[in-house]
């Protein structure tokens, strides 16, 4: 059986980074996230990660991000096999 990773969603789904629980909207498309989203980022190799977007995304440049302990860094659009928009659920 394959584990599911939510890079293939279809609609809204759940993930747990530390002690706090996040909605994961993957319809949203990635041209239409700004900076300071929250997103999840499925990269082509490894494990999915959560962080906060310093830039626009553009498939022609790296993409600016932040860690949820605000260390910058970049990774380039290429290297991103999805990226879905993400919020805090207040519920949990």
């Amino acid at each position: 059986m394959a584990l599911r990773d939510g890079r293939d969603a279809k609609e809204a789904y759940r993930v747990r980074v530390g002690g706090t629980w996040y909605w994961v909207d993957p319809r949203v498309p990635a041209t239409d996230l700004e900076a300071g989203d929250i997103v999840v980022i499925h990269p082509v190799n490894g494990a999915a990660y959560l962080a906060v977007l310093q830039s626009k995304f553009d498939a022609a440049a790296d993409l600016q991000l932040a860690s949820l302990e605000g260390e910058r860094f970049g990774i380039a659009a290429g290297e991103i096999a999805a990226l879905h928009l993400a919020a805090v659920d207040e519920v949990q």
